[in-house]
């Protein structure tokens, strides 16, 4: 270990993206292997595929040998870097500071411990990785495997149950919006618009909720809103008026992508330059949306890039869809669901709703699927965990009322 100590961590880094970096070694290899197969002498080249495992693994020991370093250093990276991820692939979410401290302590002191618990398993992304490490984490400061199992799949648990219903919620409403939709196509003069996902508070607040709201929970809302000054309604629900720019009476009801568009062009008509059209245009759009929709937009396209890059992380879709065949759909769903989501939050009407309807459909019945193990086996796990609990709990007790006997003698002892 005192030679590795010795290293710079950067430097170990910067050799491994010299073997698998893009357009370094690997790459170039990749792009010798393709070409002589075009040609016809691939064969001429079969003696160096040994080369392209060993640049991968190679690089992925610099970086472990790195981290070990970058752990000692306090990097809060460094136990994803060990476990065999690049620096560009640990974007977009965080480790729990607990489970952090005990992944790096690991490997600090490789030499101690055995830290292969955190290296990453074959086809196992980043987002997936964040989920396992707790639990395993547990497993190894408590010593019980399952009580680890049982910190894992609440994770897994709780995940499900602040995604899947949101997807069926949508799905339920996207449903019943777009019948009342293509019944009222039938009568002349009452056709209905269809919602922002999202804005049915705003619909609240304004007095106009949707049916399936229970009426004391509409009228409670609706006083709020009355009694709350019209400028901060319109930031937190969207602006009414301008809604007219895309020929909607609401802001919910608004195309923003129109709304912004006839803004930028009427300011352009007013003589405004270009970089003022755009400013107007986009200005509209936002005070259009209100607050609470455009947070919703900003939060569903994070969602759709960091699930595009856990697909992505996945590698080849048929070798993915062969490991795990209802995890992989519901990834690619889940990407699919945020996507039309967020397009169905900026430009609501029948095609990007009907999307958001069926993929949310599908999300949500491949993340139950996927989950449906750890669903019908968790309450035994914590059944076991608690056994376990009560077990430590009175040796513990033993431990202490021993202690207290040891020294009542001793004390004792001192009067004899």
């Amino acid at each position: 270990m005192s030679d590795k100590r010795m290293a710079n961590p950067s430097d170990l880094e910067h050799l491994a993206k010299l073997l698998d970096g893009r357009g370094n070694l690997r790459d170039k290899l990749d792009e010798a292997f393709t070409r002589a197969s075009r040609l016809g002498v691939g064969g001429k080249l079969s003696s160096l595929k040994p080369m392209r495992n060993w640049a991968d693994d190679t690089a992925v020991d610099l970086r472990r040998r790195a981290a070990v370093l970058y752990a000692e250093q306090g990097d809060p990276k460094a136990a994803a870097l060990y476990a065999g991820f690049k620096p560009e692939e640990l974007k977009g979410a965080t480790l729990s500071p607990e489970a952090m401290l005990i992944a790096n302590a690991s490997v600090a002191n490789g030499d101690k411990f055995d830290a292969g618990w955190l290296k990453r398993k074959p086809g196992e992304t980043y987002q997936d990785w964040l989920q396992r490490i707790p639990g395993d984490a547990v497993a190894k400061v408590s010593g019980d495997e399952n009580l680890g199992e049982v910190v894992g799949d609440y994770i897994n648990l709780t995940a499900l149950a602040s995604t899947v219903p949101g997807a069926f919620k949508m799905t339920a409403a996207g449903t019943l919006g777009l019948v009342k939709y293509f019944k009222s196509l039938k009568t002349p003069g009452e056709v209905k618009f269809l919602k922002a996902p999202g804005t049915t508070l705003a619909q609240i607040l304004k007095g106009r909720p949707p049916s399936y709201i229970p009426g004391s929970i509409a009228r409670i809302g609706a006083r709020i809103g009355a009694r709350t000054p019209a400028p901060i309604l319109n930031v937190l629900t969207g602006k009414d008026s301008l809604a007219a720019l895309a020929g909607k009476q609401f802001a919910w009801e608004a195309n923003l992508l129109k709304v912004g568009k006839n803004a930028s062009a009427l300011s352009k008509a007013a003589g405004a330059g270009r970089a003022g059209a755009f400013a107007s245009g986009a200005g509209a759009a936002m005070r259009t949306a209100g607050f609470w929709r455009a947070a919703g937009i900003g939060g569903s396209i994070v969602a759709t890039g960091i699930g595009a890059f856990d697909v992505y992380q996945e590698g080849n879709p048929v070798d993915a869809f062969k490991r795990d065949k209802a995890g992989y759909v519901a990834k690619v769903s889940g990407v699919a669901f945020n996507a039309s989501l967020t397009a169905a939050m900026i430009a609501p009407n029948p095609v990007t709703i009907g999307a958001a309807v069926v993929t949310g459909a599908v999300y949500g019945v491949a993340t139950i699927v996927d989950n449906w193990d750890t669903v019908k086996k968790f309450p035994g796990k914590v059944a076991d965990a608690g056994a376990w609990a009560g077990k430590k709990i009175g040796e513990g007790a033993s431990k202490l009322a021993d202690g207290a006997k040891s020294i009542g003698n001793a004390i004792g002892g001192l009067f004899d």
